[in-house]
Order: structure tokens, then sequence, then C-alpha cells
């Protein structure tokens, strides 16, 4: 079952994003100007990014030595708990050595997140970036208003799964392989059929085109966080949304839309959209299934 919103990678920095795999649900596109001016504010935004975030190979060691860290302290604690354990058998042994390197790990790399944190938030509160943000919600805003998007259509996130093709078979575009991207789109009910609105197209999924709708019960990984309002706190806390040191993203359940055409795709809906879209998906919305995978 292909994702409806998955795309194939060609290009190591595609700009703009290649159409979905479901394009034969596209029903409007932007024009090609207004694409034009997409791409450039999405080039823009990405050394935004860059810019606020250390690099990723940087990221992701300094997320290995916390693990390392955590993991070396777990041991020790757990040897220096046994029977007989004295304070000469724990100096002789080294696991004050054991302790003392896993928490200066701990340290070092709590002060490399801390520092990432600060580092962000300077950026993204800058005038530049806040000068950038507005520029890119007018383009948006025009692209969507050349699509006749209505005005009071809401913003959802929804699961994508960008992949390359190396050897004949595809393989996940994200740092891990059953990881899903997470992009935000406009929904809005078109008669008998949901809509989802990119800047740069329309999808519109017909009611009698959906097969069915079923509850992801295991875990789900993704990466990326479009809300304003953090994933711990608010409205989103309830759904116990979790944040590994790679920058992973998990939650449980999802919601899987199983829509048929020329094949069967799945838009996979995280659980804070649930309620959003639910109403949208008309009567199919009142039957839900449990599955494992």
């Amino acid at each position: 079952m292909r994702n409806l919103f998955g795309y194939c990678i060609i290009e190591k920095d595609p700009w703009p994003l290649p159409e979905p795999d479901g394009s034969e649900f596209i029903v409007k596109r932007a024009d090609e100007a207004v694409k034009i001016r997409l791409a450039a504010m999405d080039r823009e935004d990405d050394t935004v990014q860059k810019t606020a975030n250390f690099p990723p190979w940087l990221r992701n060691l300094f997320g290995v030595l916390l693990s390392v860290g955590l993991f070396l302290l777990g041991i020790a604690i757990e040897l220096m708990g046994g029977d007989g354990m004295t304070y000469e058998i724990a100096v002789s042994c080294g696991f004050w050595y054991l302790i003392g390197f896993g928490a200066g790990l701990v340290v070092i790399s709590s002060v490399f997140f801390v520092l990432q944190h600060f580092k962000n938030k300077v950026v993204m509160n800058s005038t530049a970036v806040k000068e950038h943000v507005s520029r890119y919600e007018r383009v948006r805003r025009e692209a969507f208003d050349s699509m006749l998007v209505p005005s009071d259509a809401v913003p959802v996130d929804v699961f994508s799964y960008p992949y390359r093709i190396k050897n004949g078979k595809e393989k996940s575009a994200m740092p891990a392989a059953k990881c899903f991207a997470n992009i935000s789109l406009l929904a809005f009910r078109d008669g008998e059929a949901l809509c989802l609105a990119d800047p740069t197209y329309v999808v519109r999924i017909p009611y009698d085109s959906i097969a069915s709708l079923s509850r992801i019960c295991k875990k789900t990984v993704f990466m990326g966080w479009n809300k304003g309002e953090n994933f711990k706190k608010g409205e989103f806390k309830p759904y116990k949304i979790r944040m590994n040191s790679y920058g992973q993203m998990f939650v449980k359940p999802c919601y899987r839309l199983e829509v048929r055409g020329s094949e069967t795709f799945e838009l996979i809906i995280p659980p804070y959209e649930f309620e959003t879209l639910s109403p949208m998906l008309g009567y199919k919305a009142l039957s839900v299934i449990d599955v494992k995978k």
C-alpha cells in the first residue's frame, strides 16, 4: 500500500517537492509563477533552519554520547547495588570511574542540547526571521487563493513518506526506515469528498473511493512538528508524544484511511488531527477498525 502523500526524491534538494504518489487525485495545481516564488521561499526557509540549528551530524553525535552516558550510568548503578558491594570494592573495581565518565558524557551532551535550544530560540525570534515568515505566509495564501481553496480551510498534519530509488528498490529518505515526514496541509470538505491542499496542488478524495478507516495501535515514528504550541503542552499533552535525541517523534494510535484509485493508497492521520478530520470523512468515519500494523 503506497502513501498517498509519499514522493520520490530524485535530486538532492528538490525545489519544489515532487508531486505525491497519489497524484491521480489532484484536481487543481498552482500557477507556475506561484510555484517559482514558493520554491524561492522554501530555499530561504531551508537557510533559516540551517542557521537556527547545529549540523545534523553534530546533533546525532551528541545524541549518541548522551545515550552512551546514560547506559554507563545505568550499568554502574546496577552493579553497585549488588549484594556485598562496599565502597572499597567499588573503588578497586573502578565503578566510580565508570560513573564519572558516564556522568561527564551526560553533562556535556546536556549542555550541547541546551545551547541548541537557545541558538534556535534566538534565531527564530529575530526580526529577519519574523519578516521571512510573514512573506512566506503571504505567498502561501496567494497560492491557495489561486486554487480557490476556501479561507476557512483548516490546517492539519498528515504523515508523508519521502523515499529514493536505490538499486531498483524504494529506500526511505528519512533517518530511519519506518519513519514518516510530518507535513501541513489545509483541509476542507467539497461536496461528497475530502480535500487536502498543499500550496502547489489540491487533492480531492471522493467518499466512494474510501475503502476503510483503521486505527494503528502500535507507535508510529515521524519527524517534524508544525504546530505553534509545544507537543508536550496544552491540547497536545494528552497524546503523550515523545521525542528522542535524534529528533524522531513517537505517537499512538494513528489512523489509516485506505483510498482506492488505480491502486490502493493510505493516508496516515496523527491522533491529534482525527477529531478535526473525522467530520470531513462522511459516514466512513463511523467505522474504525483496530489493526496492529
